[in-house]
């Protein structure tokens, strides 16, 4: 999957309306067609202040795999307050780092 904290970032987002996002944005490489994607893990951790994110990889379900490697930008993001959480840790299969939101 090649997902490390090279390439991930987190901040909060405002928007005019006064409604704030925190957003999560990372790169990662997808063999033989596989789709990645980031979601926030279920059970969240005991620090309420830590943002438990995963990355999920859903291989392909074809008959042929496309033989291919794709460098792919993935998303995360949900209503958070500025501040609301200190750290994101996010988890894939091989790998676990933590951002530090700005």
């Amino acid at each position: 999957m090649g997902a490390s904290d090279h390439g991930f970032k987190a901040w909060y987002e405002s928007s005019a309306d006064g409604h704030s996002n925190i957003v999560v944005v990372g790169k990662v490489t997808e063999v033989d067609g596989s789709v990645t994607n980031l979601v926030r893990a279920v059970p969240q951790g005991k620090d309420p202040h830590v943002l438990l994110l995963k990355i999920k990889r859903k291989p392909y379900e074809g008959l042929f795999h496309p033989h291919i490697s794709l460098e792919r930008e993935i998303r995360y993001e949900e209503p958070a307050q500025p501040g609301e959480f200190a750290d994101v840790q996010i988890q894939s299969n091989d790998n676990t780092f933590i951002l530090k939101p700005k």
